[in-house]
C-alpha cells in the first residue's frame, strides 16, 4: 500500500513538474504557436495565410449539348449517332465528349412496363475561339435534323465563355511563384521582428479555379433555307486564386 501511495506521489509530482515547465515556457516564447509536443523557449514556430488572385478575360466559348435520337431498332440508332458523330468531327473544331448510351424506349403506362423501340444520346462539350464557330455546329446539326425529321431532338445547356485549362495553369505557376516570394520575404520581416533566423518549414497551397453553372435550355431547327445565327453570350471576368499556409521555424 505505502509502495502504491509512492508511486501516485511521484507521478503527481511530475505532472505538476511539467505543467508548471509548460508554464514558464508558454509565458516566456515568443510565438504564435507552439511546436506540439516540445519546449524550446528558443524555438519559434510561425504561420501566415497568403494568397494571389487575378482576373481573367475568358477566352473559350463553352458548348454543350446534347442530341437524342428515337428509332425502332438498336443498330439504327448506333448509326444515326455515328453519322452525326462524323459530320460534327469534319468541322475540326476543338472538343470533348462524343460519349453515347442506347437503351430500349420504355415506360410507365397503369403500372404496367411498356417499351417501344429504342432512344439513343450522345453529347459533346464545343471549345470554340470564336462566338461565330457556334453557327457551324447547329447547321450541321440542323441539317441532321432535317434529313432524319422528329427522330432527332437537340438539348444545348447555356453557351458561356470560360478560361481555357492553359491559360488556367500558367496562371496559377505564375500565383505559385509570387506567394513563394512573399513567403520568403515574410521570413525576413519575421527575423527582424522576433530577432531570431525564421526559415520557411512548409508551404501547404490550395487552388480556387472558375466555377461553371449552366442552365438547360433548348435549341430548335432553323425554317427551311434561314440562316442560322445564335446570340453572342457576353464576356464575364473569372478569378483565379492560389492561396497558401506558410509555417516558418524560428531559432
Amino acid at each position: 500500500m505505502k509502495k502504491l501511495l509512492l508511486i501516485n506521489s511521484f507521478a503527481l509530482i511530475v505532472s505538476f513538474c511539467f505543467a508548471l515547465s509548460a508554464s514558464y515556457c508558454a509565458s516566456h516564447c515568443e510565438e504564435v504557436s507552439i511546436v506540439p509536443k516540445t519546449c524550446d523557449c528558443n524555438q519559434t514556430t510561425v504561420t501566415i495565410t497568403l494568397e494571389e488572385k487575378r482576373e481573367l478575360i475568358p477566352d473559350t466559348l463553352l458548348l454543350k449539348f446534347r442530341v437524342s435520337v428515337t428509332t425502332t431498332k438498336e443498330t439504327e440508332a448506333l448509326n444515326l449517332m455515328g453519322k452525326l458523330d462524323e459530320a460534327l468531327r469534319k468541322l475540326n473544331l476543338e472538343y470533348k465528349g462524343g460519349k453515347y448510351s442506347v437503351r430500349e424506349n420504355c415506360w410507365w403506362e397503369k403500372g404496367e412496363r411498356k417499351c417501344v423501340g429504342y432512344k439513343g444520346s450522345i453529347t459533346y462539350s464545343f471549345l470554340l475561339k470564336n462566338y461565330s464557330e457556334q453557327n457551324e455546329v447547329f447547321k450541321v446539326i440542323d441539317k441532321f435534323k432535317r434529313e432524319r425529321g422528329e427522330k432527332v431532338k437537340l438539348e444545348v445547356n447555356e453557351p458561356e465563355w470560360i478560361v481555357s485549362e492553359k491559360r488556367i495553369k500558367e496562371t496559377e505557376r505564375e500565383l505559385t511563384a509570387l506567394i513563394f516570394e512573399r513567403a520568403k520575404n515574410f521570413s525576413k520581416t519575421a527575423s527582424k521582428a522576433l530577432d531570431k533566423v525564421c526559415d520557411v518549414e512548409a508551404i501547404s497551397y490550395g487552388k480556387e479555379y472558375p466555377i461553371y453553372y449552366p442552365n438547360q435550355v433548348y435549341a430548335f431547327g432553323a425554317a427551311e433555307g434561314e440562316a442560322i445565327k445564335a446570340p453572342q453570350p457576353e464576356k464575364e471576368e473569372k478569378s483565379v486564386s492560389v492561396r497558401a499556409k506558410v509555417r516558418l521555424r524560428c531559432k
